[in-house]
């Protein structure tokens, strides 16, 4: 529990909200609004009429009365297509509007003229006229609204509601992640019927709950429609920096309605190929709504469950590229099983599964007072099995057995209650409350340490070899997290003249208690399989809890974030409405990681410093209607939007700060390397240290200190690994402008012109303390060093006791801008459609995407220079060019055709260098390898600037050095972005994939034009998915530059040369910056791989009856 502190400061922020002085804005952020103006035939302001607005299908009304400038504003209005307004006005004809639309977040203006009479007449009926998203009041900074008819009609094979972010023109898909205006990923938030609907610790790639294990928040069906904000200049939305989706469910209406829906999807509708075979899909969903007491109660539920099983990647036995055989491993197996594996598992193909599960449930109460009462509760889960194997492509693949897959699992549910409360004065008041657990873990076939086994013949190339592995993933082997979040949120809303005033508040309360304890079974290597039958390894890894740790290894946070904000929504003119906002976002920690006096002493930082500055994000927004009709809509605003509190960056410090979490070892066969020096020993491999894993090395090296065997262990804990979080570290913050034109044409098309621009006010970066300030020298290209190069790699000149403090800290400066044009039509005489073009410039210091310090050290940027050095290079979200197009049209028949193109520029990346294992990969010494940037040789075949070994070192090589030289030379004339770096280190994310072009289609029929009454409802459906490749093989194709195909669109560095150890200048025999790199290069690499899921077509059948 929060402390009593943190408890009185939420009840502290309720009751401004509760209480408040002065007043809030229009539509909420649930809902929607309805403004205008009664006017008499001679146009002066009726003053006192009464305005009613009645939802058609749940029987409810609200009201208001107009001002003295005959003004009306009646807020909190539900998302729906079927409303009628009523004005009255003694002395006046009554008059009425039919098939009134409120979307979500708009606010809707309806003026009225009314006629005097001497007698009251009979009511004048008129219905209304069509009207969009794009052009209203309420319309200021950057946003899209998907509606109902896109979630129903456009193509999607996932059902998942975030796919349609894609349809946003600011939004970039390339690298496998959201980004919202070419902003981070982490940045994005989900509300779900206003209530926080996001991961906040931050894992997966879609911020979804469970994302990582494929779950979905909610089901389809549950979904009424939801916006995409990417510069929402209203305060009471924040807790984003990239885009934020702000959806909302269905409810219960008068009548009963239900719809049931299955689809299937299988190898014999997606084109034949090897890690698509034996494909099987399966969605069976259903929905039910109505009446409990009519006009007063209402049930809306739906749910949905997925079977999805698919071929793992990689290699098998019977693969067209298998290279291993059986008998070779059952060798494998038959030595593991000496020492305890039972079951090493098998070299079959592996079908993953991934079953979905989602129920919703939802109540609306209308009660008296105008007020409205709605509980919800939705529950998802899924599991995702993963399991892959190397391609035969790779020099030296993984061949993993079945024993070393691991699932993954989730288990969310949120329970939300929202009163909103709307008087006949305008005054509106929304208040919500929402409890949530997400609960994600790993599960296992069995315990047992992991075990590479290397050096194994291939089957399919005696010169070349595999890697065998097997045993509990180390990855796996205890990894959960179990996040908890209360939420508190109530504004109000008061008109004022013509203002309305917003005061508002939100109290998140949130605790996550994480296990990632890596290799705490034990992490083998050994160089043979004959090594393996000898028990003799070549590296062993284990990590344990620190023994000063409380919470034995768990990283536990018990945090809260309080809001606060104000507003102001000045009708300026009739024609011009203007926003003024600030909103406060203060974190607050009731506990902290433990303080290291060691790390203080040696290293000046306290491992217990959180964040828990106060950030002031000011906001203005403006909507100028230039011509008075609706027609002409210039729009705009400059802002601050302070991102979540990134709990992902932060769980690092709870978990390792020399006191607390695991901390590990790894003992090589010739030395020891771990975060208090070196020393020597791997221990022997039996069955007694297989079950019960040694805690340090031969020579007495334990994870949590330099100790003798059979010492006590107390104190500090000085070779555990160690994060920290600098003292005026600020969560991520982002400047934002936008600036906008629309126009409605004749024809009901509207036009668009829009500029979004965002600027990093602050951003996570990370550094490792241990390493010098500056660097100790330079290498013979130019590249800044950080210690010394030695014939087998490197080793970094780390001061103090250890190799590694990584500090987390701010950089600013990254910058994004875009600029869109669009044309969108809504849904009007059985068209809707849109096409826009998006051209987009993104920048940063670093792409922060990994969730743990380390790899964010290792992977924020692949670097040459400086590592200190905050200067902008082009992000991984960078994309340049982007086309996105929509068309759905319903023929006569009942015939709906729908359509989605996508054209987009493909994701940046670069070259690194590969390590060929121990200290090799690292070229600047910082002790990171992989993310080192090439150096480009003006010539590959001059040995003075480039030097290549055997085939991966093999004295058995397949290929010369001077073979490889000319096809690293060839390589480099093929490929532009290498070719224009002749002879300097390549630039971050300087090469770019090839342009990516797909069409989805969908094609549904209802069946009671064609079958006759009893098939009315009935409806099938094919949807297509990469429709060119259906035509053609060739077409559709989506290249990637990642060769192994393990990390599919979201690799920006690729490894084309695998850095083999060091050349020293002639008489040096230990160390030099001049050492020259020696690499290895495969003949036969390609620049891209199209061998993935997306270049193929896939078909899913459905089926729905609906009532």
């Amino acid at each position: 529990m929060l402390k009593l502190r943190s408890l009185i400061g939420g009840v502290a922020v309720l009751a401004l909200l509760v209480f408040p002085t002065v007043v809030v804005r229009a539509q909420g952020v649930t809902t929607g609004a309805l403004v205008g103006t009664i006017t008499d035939n001679t146009g002066a302001p009726v003053e006192a009429a009464q305005v009613q607005v009645r939802n058609a299908s749940t029987g409810y009304n609200i009201g208001a009365v107009t001002r003295s400038t005959g003004t009306y504003i009646i807020q909190g209005i539900e998302p729906n297509q079927n409303y009628r307004i009523t004005i009255r006005r003694i002395g006046y004809a009554p008059t009425t509007r039919d098939g009134i639309t409120i979307s979500l977040g708009q606010a809707r203006r309806e003026d009225f003229k009314l006629v005097r009479e001497v007698a009251m007449l009979g009511e004048v009926s008129v219905t209304a006229s069509a009207t969009d998203a794009v052009i209203n009041a309420s319309k200021t900074g950057t946003s899209t609204s998907i509606s109902d008819s896109a979630l129903r009609r456009l193509p999607t094979i996932n059902r998942n509601f975030v796919d349609f972010v894609q349809l946003v023109p600011q939004v970039s898909t390339t690298t496998g992640f959201l980004s919202g205006g070419g902003v981070n990923l982490r940045q994005n938030s989900i509300q779900i019927d206003g209530a926080q609907s996001s991961d906040l610790f931050g894992l997966g790639t879609t911020g979804q709950p469970g994302a990582s294990a494929g779950a979905k928040s909610i089901p389809l069906d549950a979904v009424k429609e939801y916006q995409v904000l990417l510069s929402p200049f209203d305060v009471r939305q924040g807790s984003f920096g990239g885009l934020l989706i702000n959806a909302v469910t269905k409810s219960g209406t008068n009548d009963w309605h239900g719809t049931v829906y299955g689809d299937s999807r299988s190898q014999s509708l997606t084109r034949s190929q090897p890690y698509l075979n034996a494909y099987k899909s399966q969605h069976v969903s259903a929905s039910l709504g109505g009446p409990i007491v009519k006009d007063k109660l209402f049930l809306f539920a739906s749910g949905e469950l997925q079977k999805l099983d698919q071929p793992a990647g990689g290699s098998y036995l019977g693969a067209p590229d298998q290279y291993v055989t059986q008998s070779t491993i059952d060798a494998v197996n038959a030595a593991a099983a000496r020492y305890g594996l039972a079951d090493g598992g098998t070299g079959e193909q592996i079908f993953k599964k991934n079953p979905n599960r989602n129920a919703f449930v939802r109540m609306d109460a209308y009660l008296p007072l105008s007020t409205r009462l709605v509980l919800r509760h939705n529950y998802a889960s899924a599991d995702n099995s993963v399991f892959g194997r190397g391609l035969a492509t790779a020099a030296t693949p993984n061949f993993n057995l079945t024993s070393n897959r691991y699932d993954l699992s989730n288990t969310s549910r949120s329970s939300v209650a929202e009163l909103l409360t709307n008087m006949s004065s305008g005054i509106y008041n929304e208040f919500l409350a929402n409890y949530s657990t997400i609960k994600d873990f790993r599960t296992v076939p069995q315990k047992f340490p992991q075990l590479t086994v290397r050096g194994i013949a291939r089957s399919d190339d005696a010169t070349r070899t595999t890697n065998f592995v097997l045993g509990t993933e180390n990855s796996s082997q205890a990894n959960s997290l179990d996040q908890r979040t209360m939420e508190f949120t109530d504004n109000l809303t008061i008109p004022l003249s013509s203002h309305a005033i917003t005061i508002g508040g939100k109290a998140l309360y949130y605790k996550s208690i994480n296990l990632f304890a890596q290799n705490s079974f034990g992490n083998w290597t050994f160089a043979s399989l004959d090594a393996l039958n000898s028990g003799v390894a070549t590296q062993y890894i284990i990590s344990a809890p620190a023994p000063t740790d409380p919470y034995n290894g768990l990283a536990t946070i018990k945090a809260a974030t309080y809001s606060g904000y104000i507003e102001d929504a000045w009708q300026a003119t009739p024609t011009l409405s203007l926003t003024f906002g600030v909103r406060m976002d203060k974190p607050v920690f009731d506990n902290v990681p433990p303080l290291n006096p060691e790390v203080l002493a040696d290293y000046n930082r306290e491992t217990s410093s959180v964040p828990h500055t106060a950030q002031y994000s000011p906001r203005f927004g403006f909507n100028w209607d230039v011509t008075g009709d609706q027609k002409n809509q210039l729009r705009g605003g400059v802002g601050s939007f302070s991102g979540p509190t990134p709990f992902v960056y932060l769980s690092n410090a709870f978990g390792n700060s020399g006191l607390s979490g695991y901390s590990s070892i790894t003992c090589n066969g010739a030395t020891l390397t771990n975060t208090s020096g070196t020393s020597t020993g791997v221990p022997a491999f039996n069955a007694a240290n297989a079950s019960n894993p040694p805690l340090q090395c031969l020579d007495g090296t334990r994870p949590n200190g330099t100790i003798a065997p059979g010492a006590a262990i107390s104190g500090p804990a000085a070779g555990a690994a160690v994060n920290t979080i600098d003292p005026n570290f600020k969560n991520p913050k982002y400047l934002k402008a936008t600036g906008g034109y629309d126009h409605r044409f004749a024809n009901g098309i509207v036009g668009t012109i829009e500029g979004l621009y965002s600027r990093s006010q602050n951003n996570a970066f990370y550094r490792n303390l241990a390493l010098p300030a500056n660097p100790v020298g330079q290498d013979i290209h130019g590249r800044q060093l950080y210690g010394i190069l030695t014939p087998t790699g490197a080793t970094p000149a780390t001061s103090g006791p250890r190799t590694a403090v990584l500090d987390v800290t701010n950089a600013s400066g990254d910058y994004t801008w875009s600029a869109t044009a669009q044309v969108q039509k809504s849904f009007t005489d059985n068209f809707d459609g849109s096409l826009a073009y998006t051209h987009q410039v993104s920048r940063d210091v670093v792409s922060v995407t990994s969730s743990t310090a380390g790899s964010n050290f290792r992977y924020q940027r692949d670097v040459s220079g400086r590592l200190d050095d905050l200067s902008l290079g082009k992000s991984k979200y960078d994309q340049p060019h982007r086309i996105i197009a929509t068309g759905s049209y319903r023929f006569p028949t009942f015939t709906d055709v729908s359509v989605i193109y996508t054209g987009n520029s493909g994701a940046p990346y670069d070259y690194t260098y590969g390590s060929s294992g121990g200290t090799t990969g690292d070229l600047n010494g910082d002790g990171q390898s992989q993310n080192d940037l090439i150096y480009v040789p003006r010539n590959a075949l001059d040995q003075s600037e480039i030097l290549f070994a055997g085939y991966n070192g093999n004295t058995a090589a397949r290929t010369t050095a001077a073979t490889q030289a000319q096809a690293f030379e060839n390589f480099i004339n093929t490929t532009p972005c290498l070719g224009e770096a002749r002879g300097t280190i390549l630039t971050r994310n300087a090469c770019r994939n090839p342009w990516v072009n797909e069409f989805d289609l969908s094609v549904a029929q209802s069946l009671g034009k064609l079958g006759g009454r009893a098939f009315e409802n009935l409806q099938v459906r094919l949807d297509i998915v990469n429709l060119g490749n259906l035509l053609n093989k060739d077409w559709g194709k989506q290249a990637f530059s990642d060769q192994g195909n393990t990390c599919g669109q979201i690799c920006s560095a690729t490894i084309a040369l695998v850095h083999m150890g060091n050349a020293l200048p002639s008489g040096v025999t230990t160390n030099s910056p001049l050492a020259q790199g020696i690499y290895t290069f495969n003949t036969g690499y390609q620049a891209y791989n199209a061998d993935n899921a997306s270049s193929n077509y896939r078909m899913q059948l459905s089926m729905r009856y609906s009532f």
